[in-house]
């Protein structure tokens, strides 16, 4: 979204610039910006809920992907907030392609 004013401006001869339309993208960009990381949040979430559930990966990682969750959602600590929800995605991905993924015995009870 942030590069849609400069891009068409690029491609297509007739568009003719207008300063307030590269303010409306770059301010668009910003809010999509914002509601990905919501996604974002919702789903490192619901995985870490899984992981705490089933025992497939350590609990140590789900309960740092809440914190990732939590500070992407309220954007606590601003930029540092993807950067900590990108080093959650790469901790999940190396435990899951090294193999440390399991399962827990089933409960003697059922």
């Amino acid at each position: 979204m942030e590069i849609s004013y400069p891009a068409t401006l690029a491609r297509f001869e007739s568009f003719r610039e207008d300063a307030q339309l590269g303010f409306f993208s770059l301010a668009l960009s910003g809010w999509m910006y914002r509601f990905a990381f919501v996604g974002m949040s919702a789903l490192i979430a619901a995985a870490s809920l899984t992981v705490l559930m089933t025992g497939g990966l350590p609990n140590w990682l789900a309960w740092g992907g809440f914190v990732a969750a939590l500070a992407a959602l309220l954007r606590l600590l601003g930029p540092l907030a993807g950067w900590l929800a990108l080093l959650w995605l790469v901790a999940a991905s190396v435990l899951m392609l090294i193999g440390a993924v399991g399962r827990r015995a089933p409960d003697a009870r059922s």
